[in-house]
């Protein structure tokens, strides 16, 4: 059974508000992805940070098909710089810039992006 994505990352328990520092750019390297939590230690709400030279892309780490965390820790992230970010569960394979699922049982879903932007040098909720 697959389990519905909410419509909009706001309404998720956690959810930082616009404005919200997440870190420094330099913290997430050029090509890489990085994951953070907000919220409850119980129910967190858990971003993913990806980067492409001073571009940053967010989305809620939860996989389309079945809402389970694309990866629980660090190490488990699945990427190809630049390119995708896969689920380490099912598989799913996501575009970079977009979140868009180009393969696995989701296809043609999204992950919930969340809005970044970057003000000196610092990532924030945009």
């Amino acid at each position: 059974m697959k389990k519905a994505q909410p419509v909009e990352w706001r309404g998720l328990p956690g959810a930082p508000e616009q404005g919200c520092s997440v870190c420094a750019l330099d913290a997430v390297a050029d090509g890489g992805a990085k994951m953070f939590s907000f919220g409850a230690a119980e129910k967190p709400f858990r971003l993913l940070v990806l980067r492409s030279g001073d571009g940053v892309f967010g989305y809620v780490n939860s996989c389309a098909h079945f809402g389970v965390p694309l990866a629980e820790k660090p190490e488990q992230l699945i990427f190809n710089p630049h390119v995708s970010i896969s689920c380490n569960v099912h598989y799913a394979r996501y575009r970079w810039q977009d979140g868009y699922c180009e393969s696995g049982d989701c296809e043609g879903e999204s992950l919930l992006t969340v809005p970044l932007a970057v003000c000196e040098g610092i990532v924030q909720i945009g």
